[in-house]
């Protein structure tokens, strides 16, 4: 199953506004007790630049996800779709944490919410995945929610393909995030140093 989607994310255009977390709580009716996106500082490089940068982390979507690999349930509570958006079953979940303790991101969250078998359930992002099969002219359009708040463009969701075509054509340099071999689909740039921001503008 192949990574179709990814966000593209932009440390030096992140303003730390946080829209993109409140958007995704109220498209997804989040409760308060818990986010399935969240803002981390990165930094600093005192050698090259002293600055910390806000950075949008959530699931990565990875190719070879560890969630699921550490699932106990018969027949897993989470699936990879065959657009490569993976997904958590709520009503499969048993609320045993062994996929929020075996994600190395961090972005599974053991919530308040229960199933109907009475279980607390894991809950993440899903890059809105009842929006991507919207046309793009639909009332609300066909993009996650915190994309579409973003009032920078720090976040770009996308072709996974394409995206890595323009970080190439750009020039940029990314992170590799892959020290576990599991293949995160997103894609994070290294901040653009504040002294060059400034240049460009």
């Amino acid at each position: 199953m192949s990574q179709k989607y990814a966000f593209l994310v932009d440390p030096s255009k992140c303003i730390f506004c946080r829209a993109c977390v409140v958007a995704c709580k109220l498209e997804n009716h989040v409760g308060s007790q818990w986010q399935r996106n969240d803002m981390i500082m990165l930094g600093p490089d005192q050698a090259k630049d002293p600055a910390m940068y806000p950075v949008f982390m959530n699931c990565q979507h990875c190719e070879k996800p560890a969630c699921i690999a550490s699932c106990p349930v018969k027949g897993k509570a989470i699936e990879k779709r065959d657009d490569g958006v993976v997904l958590i079953n709520p009503d499969k979940c048993l609320g045993d944490e062994m996929c929020v303790y075996a994600c190395p991101y961090g972005a599974l969250r053991l919530t308040p919410d229960k199933n109907k078998h009475g279980y607390n359930v894991v809950d993440k992002c899903t890059y809105c995945a009842h929006k991507l099969d919207r046309a793009s002219d639909a009332p609300g359009g066909n993009r996650p929610a915190c994309v579409m708040a973003c009032p920078t463009n720090a976040i770009e969701f996308g072709l996974r393909d394409e995206l890595m075509e323009k970080v190439k054509t750009e020039g940029r340099e990314r992170f590799d995030l892959d020290q576990f071999a599991i293949g995160p689909s997103n894609i994070f740039l290294k901040p653009i140093p504040r002294r060059q921001s400034w240049d460009r503008l």
